[in-house]
């Protein structure tokens, strides 16, 4: 500002408000995106999305991403306190993601373009060469405040990886005591529970074993639906899933199908309305008398092998504010049955 002439300090003001706010928005838009496709990809606990555009299926809102990067914020201004201050944290955090863009271009090229070594190495050991040199600079400067984000990455790493192992630890317990779906059909006609009208639609992470939460409803309700549906989602590592692509069905018999839904992990898995839209030939789904059956396992950290103590306290809050299975796949809240289990990992 003080090498502007004096008229020019309040076009430079705006220039700079200008500036602060479009880089913002591309921060906060980019974590809300990434923070999506954490979630699709089982890295992150389902959060609330809200599409905030019709056209545009991008444009999202997470309130809590938003919080955490207010509180964030209030953080790095209240404990640096200035720019200069904040200058060894920006260099250390910019130089360590140049350097990871450049491992992860390296990884596309071998794993997605199938480029041979020598032709990535070419290309990118120059680049690299000056992350590297540009990124140890800018290590001296972790004591004076590069720390922050290297603590930051840390947390979240921590947090990615606690919910993925938790999440598996839990598939692993419900495993335990799941039953071969194969066999379940085998004896379905001969079991003594009616047999009652409607369509009952069963969430399932195991294609070949019957869901726990149909299990759960025969122990306490002795009933079957004279339709049952099980159905898996399944996100892809694609961005998106073309509709005609996005459900296949395969009749089992004694009125059961199965049935898996596939979304890009840019996409918000709406179950109820691809259900609808699919138009399965043999199946006639009336949603009226469409009934889901969604779990909910309250995790209980235990002194068994698995995780540390403290990941296992982690998880299980991590789980309490999650957002539900049946807000996270857009299924009317009328027409939700959920049955609870306690999962010790």
């Amino acid at each position: 500002f003080r090498m502007a002439p004096v008229w020019g300090l309040f076009p430079l003001v705006l220039l700079s408000t200008a500036a602060t706010v479009i880089a913002s928005q591309a921060v906060i838009s980019g974590a809300f995106a990434l923070s999506r496709q954490a979630i699709q990809l089982g890295l992150m606990p389902p959060l609330d999305l809200f599409q905030t555009s019709t056209r545009a299926h991008g444009q999202i809102y997470i309130a809590q991403v938003n919080w955490l990067l207010l509180i964030a914020v209030l953080a790095l201004v209240l404990g640096f306190q200035s720019s200069s201050a904040l200058a060894s944290a920006y260099g250390f955090a910019v130089t360590g993601t140049m350097a990871i863009t450049t491992v992860l271009a390296a990884a596309v090229m071998r794993g997605v373009w199938r480029w041979q070594w020598p032709t990535i190495a070419v290309v990118l050991v120059p680049i690299m060469t000056v992350d590297l040199a540009l990124f140890g600079a800018n290590a001296l400067k972790i004591p004076s405040g590069g720390w922050f984000p290297l603590v930051i990455g840390i947390a979240v790493f921590t947090i990615l990886t606690t919910w993925r192992t938790g999440r598996r630890l839990v598939r692993i317990q419900l495993a335990s005591e799941a039953v071969p779906l194969a066999s379940f059909l085998a004896t379905c006609d001969e079991a003594p529970e009616a047999r009652v009208s409607g369509t009952a639609v069963f969430l399932t992470t195991h294609t070949e074993d019957v869901p726990v939460t149909l299990l759960r409803n025969l122990k306490h309700n002795k009933v079957l639906h004279r339709t049952v549906l099980l159905v898996h989602v399944v996100t892809e590592n694609t961005p998106r899933v073309a509709g005609a692509d996005r459900i296949q069905a395969r009749e089992l018999g004694s009125g059961f199908w199965q049935i898996e839904a596939h979304f890009g992990f840019a996409q918000t898995p709406n179950v109820p309305r691809e259900l609808q839209r699919a138009k399965i030939p043999g199946l006639e789904l009336d949603p009226s008398e469409v009934s889901f059956f969604v779990g909910r396992a309250n995790v209980k950290p235990s002194p068994r092998p698995g995780m540390a103590r403290w990941r296992e306290r982690l998880y299980s809050a991590l789980a309490r504010v999650a957002t539900r299975s049946p807000d996270f796949f857009r299924i009317p809240p009328d027409r939700v049955i959920e049955l609870g289990t306690e999962v010790e990992i």
